[in-house]
């Protein structure tokens, strides 16, 4: 089954890329759909497996992410970005709840529930698109990127207040994720581009033969994965986040 799934999935992508003229990605999701756990549950075996390894691959991606960025593009456009990202997650919000109080839905926690879902932004798919067209480093693309990170931020921010109202509602179960988002992303991201760089490149990478210099960063950027991806997770921010500061580290 898993030989046939693996077969399956890159004859969809194909057909998607070569006969219909879109991201093999859309080829791949629909086999995925076709004969994963909703239609077909027992064809593919280990569900959960596979999807950890889809969790394994958007943690690359997003890495990728932040490898790409470039620094002199997000400038010109990183207030157009930020601005894009806060609407294009504010107006879904607001229309999911606008919907689910129009259907006379009338507890707080679903109608928040219903405007959250439409909140997110698929990195991983923005990022596979992007890559795939070619268009990931062309100002376009890093508005994309810098607006997809930022609006998967609101959306996190939003899921977290979800959280909190399980149990008691206190001050600090809805401030903290506001407050560990934005920490990490203006504090993380200020460090991984004007701290770390500079403290990796003069008084590490000085210390070994140019040649294991890629290997060297390579493993620093693995140990920054490793802090980070927990760290964002326990302060109720996106580990995600932390795996683009890892990656931002080395644009």
């Amino acid at each position: 089954g898993t030989v046939v799934f693996l077969i399956a999935i890159y004859v969809s992508g194909e057909i998607a890329r070569r006969v219909l003229r879109m991201p093999s990605l859309v080829g791949e999701i629909f086999c995925g759909i076709l004969l994963g756990p909703p239609l077909l549950d027992d064809f593919v075996p280990n569900p959960e497996a596979w999807v950890m390894f889809g969790e394994l691959g958007l943690v690359l991606l997003v890495i990728e992410a932040g490898i790409d960025i470039d620094l002199s593009t997000l400038k010109l456009i990183g207030t157009r970005g930020f601005l894009i990202a806060f609407f294009g997650s504010i107006f879904p919000i607001g229309i999911g709840m606008l919907i689910t109080w129009m259907l006379n839905i009338t507890d707080t926690k679903g109608i928040l529930a219903a405007g959250a879902v439409f909140g997110p932004t698929s990195l991983g798919i923005a990022l596979n698109i992007l890559r795939n067209g070619g268009v990931l480093n062309t100002p376009v693309g890093q508005l994309i990127i810098s607006a997809a990170v930022i609006d998967d931020m609101i959306a996190l921010v939003v899921l977290s207040q979800l959280e909190a109202l399980v149990g008691e509602i206190t001050v600090l179960s809805v401030l903290i994720p506001i407050i560990s988002a934005l920490a990490f992303l203006i504090i993380g991201g200020y460090a991984a581009i004007f701290i770390l760089p500079p403290i990796i490149n003069k008084h590490i990478l000085t210390r070994f033969k140019e040649e294991y210099h890629d290997k060297i960063e390579m493993s620093i950027m693995f140990l920054l994965l490793v802090a980070l991806m927990p760290a964002t997770y326990y302060a109720k921010a996106s580990y995600l986040m932390g795996a683009f500061v890892a990656g931002l580290t080395f644009c």
